[in-house]
């Protein structure tokens, strides 16, 4: 099953694609808007993750302004992702494997909006 679904993942682009929409998110939510994304394996996981902590999918940290405050343009609204029920997952078995991370807009630029 994990060869079919790198292939599968490689194939059709899919972290490319998951890049794309995630770069473009912070210009398509108005501040106060929420982005909520479901994932289902840890690679796509852990591109979410960064995005809503530090606003860019690589391992840079969010930048800071004078008082050290950071100016990441998400806030995730969970620490931890959201799981499934046992209840969605008897009456759906696919959501076992799925999380859902929500961030916030802030009003602060993203990473490639401030640098240029």
């Amino acid at each position: 099953a994990r060869v079919f679904q790198a292939l599968r993942i490689e194939v059709n682009a899919e972290m490319d694609e998951l890049e794309a929409i995630l770069a473009a998110a912070a210009s398509l939510v108005r501040p106060g808007g929420r982005l909520a994304v479901m994932s289902y394996h840890s690679l796509e996981d852990r591109r979410v993750k960064r995005l809503l902590r530090s606003g860019a999918t690589g391992g840079d940290s969010p930048p800071r302004d004078f008082y050290g405050n950071s100016l990441a343009p998400w806030t995730p609204l969970t620490r931890q992702p959201v799981f499934a029920s046992d209840a969605e997952i008897e009456a759906n078995p696919r959501a076992r494997s799925v999380r859902l991370r929500v961030g916030e807009r802030s009003s602060h630029p993203a990473p490639e909006a401030a640098a240029g």
